[in-house]
């Protein structure tokens, strides 16, 4: 009777270990070797290079702005608080470890609107000229 409940017990255990090896097993697999997972993580990477390049042209954008004074230093802020908007929710939609396709569409949906904002204030005819005096 002893050895009947030991046995039992044991190959309980055993049991419970193989189920709880091949849990770890099926959940490595599904992170790292499925297909479509794997697609996913390397879309994602292709969506964050491109989210990245045009960030950092616009930025170039705003720098040469502000270097030749085709933008007034609140329309840099202004530019500079829009890039900073965009970068928060690129962090956020990054916290899940993806960003998926409908957070790259508002990604670059807001990266659109930026690029009109920098080109509208860039040719606005407003320009920042040193001690307020106008070319003759």
């Amino acid at each position: 009777m002893k050895t009947t409940l030991i046995k039992t017990r044991l190959g309980m255990l055993m049991l419970g270990g193989l189920s709880l090896m091949a849990t770890a097993a099926q959940a490595d697999w599904n992170r790292n070797g499925h297909p479509q997972v794997r697609h996913a993580y390397q879309q994602s990477q292709a969506y964050s290079q491109q989210i990245n390049t045009r960030q950092a042209r616009q930025m170039d954008r705003i720098e040469a702005g502000n270097h030749n004074g085709s933008l007034t230093r609140h329309e840099v802020r202004d530019l500079m608080r829009e890039q900073h908007e965009i970068q928060a929710m690129e962090r956020h939609f990054r916290a899940d470890g993806i960003i998926d396709a409908r957070e790259f569409q508002r990604l670059d949906h807001a990266l659109n609107q930026a690029d009109r904002n920098i080109r509208a204030e860039r040719h606005d005819r407003q320009a920042r000229y040193a001690y307020n005096t106008r070319p003759r």
